[in-house]
């Protein structure tokens, strides 16, 4: 790095597993559509920072939507928003959901020229010379990529600004379909910065010698599988003292976050006791309208108690609330233990699956019990 000689500071702002309308999995019908133009509009939200900011490079690492669900809407939007952005630099590395073979839209001469998408598996780079940048990344082809493109490889020129943009598991399984990567191939390759996408969930940037890699992380989390709330990474690349510094945060775009949370209620037989401890819970960790909320019931209760599906997102000001019951119906059962009736009978027989290592084979046995009992008691069971 210190044989860079330049006195300009450079702006690149890094993003990843966009996934542009994406189906989101776990909402309702109404609420995944309303999600979808969410994600639209946290793009457009970070496409109003990029102008404010005069952000010189926007590195797109994969996942930038769908290809099976993009619309035309969408398609346009993109290509409006990079058109009306001409002073900075797009470039896009296709990833698992957005390959390039067969690719409509990629292929589709939409984009302006201002946009670069890389279209082959191996490496590749976009040399900028006014600013003494060089790109080098790679796109997925097809959904898998199992070849390593950095295997081997050195950066051609250490006085420039060396940037690597691209979708890849660093440190994964060698057998990876995801462009595994290891921390060996970047140190020995001698970028500045590795833009990397595929882990929806971000996390710090890392160092390795000279370079710097980072996973931007969803642009905004996309379900409970992801939680945590999305958006990406700002890199200033600067020169102070004739050695080159690199200064990187974390920016949040998203709308909605994600959470889920797991909650006790032993002994618990009534829907108002658990409607307070979900309050509490809410109100503990501060969670409101931007909070999508995963709440899974465990521990024991009452047999004869039935755990309300959903209590609804109004009931908390949540943006979405949904109930996942793994309750197991072993409150007050002494009794049925020494039970000779079938009721005490039918306990008995589940009782070791109740009791199992097995979180499955505990489920289909609380819901065997629970409907066992409700019919030798002719009560309805709530589906």
């Amino acid at each position: 790095m210190s044989e860079k000689k330049q006195a300009s500071q450079l702006k690149f702002l890094h993003c990843a597993d966009i996934h542009l309308d994406t189906p989101y999995v776990g909402l309702s019908p109404e609420k995944s559509d309303e999600r979808r133009r969410g994600l639209r509009s946290s793009f457009m939200k970070m496409m109003e920072y990029v102008r404010g900011t005069g952000i010189d490079y926007v590195l797109i690492s994969g996942d930038l939507f769908e290809t099976r669900y993009a619309t035309n809407n969408t398609v346009e939007l993109l290509a409006r928003e990079f058109r009306s952005t001409p002073d900075t630099q797009f470039i896009i590395a296709p990833g698992s959901a957005d390959c390039y073979e067969n690719n409509p839209v990629y292929q589709s001469g939409r984009f302006p020229d201002n946009c670069h998408i890389f279209t082959e598996d191996k490496l590749s780079r976009f040399d900028f010379d006014d600013d003494r940048v060089t790109v080098y990344g790679w796109g997925f082809v097809n959904p898998t990529m199992t070849e390593n493109p950095l295997i081997d490889k050195q950066v051609d020129d250490v006085s420039k600004i060396n940037i690597v943009c691209g979708y890849a598991e660093v440190d994964g399984k060698i057998s990876s379909d995801k462009c595994p990567i290891s921390t060996a191939d970047i140190k020995r390759f001698g970028a500045d910065y590795y833009a990397f996408g595929s882990r929806h969930e971000g996390g710090e940037f890392v160092g390795l010698d000279d370079s710097l890699y980072g996973y931007a992380g969803a642009l905004e989390s996309i379900g409970f599988d992801n939680p945590g709330i999305g958006g990406a990474k700002l890199i200033v690349v600067k020169y102070s003292g004739g050695e080159l510094a690199i200064d990187a945060k974390h920016m949040s775009f998203g709308h909605v976050v994600f959470k889920s949370e797991t909650l006790d209620i032993t002994g618990v037989d009534t829907n108002n006791e658990i409607i307070n401890r979900i309050s509490r819970l809410v109100s503990d960790k501060k969670y409101g309208a931007e909070t999508a909320l995963r709440v899974e019931l465990g521990g024991f209760i009452n047999p004869r108690f039935i755990v309300p599906k959903n209590l609804g997102s109004d009931a908390f000001g949540l943006y979405s609330f949904e109930i996942i019951d793994k309750t197991m119906p072993l409150f007050g059962t002494e009794s049925l233990k020494r039970d000779m009736s079938v009721k005490g009978e039918i306990f008995r027989q589940l009782l070791p699956m109740l009791q199992s290592d097995d979180e499955e084979e505990r489920l289909i046995a609380a819901r065997a019990f629970r409907e066992g009992l409700a019919a030798l008691e002719s009560r309805d069971l709530e589906a």
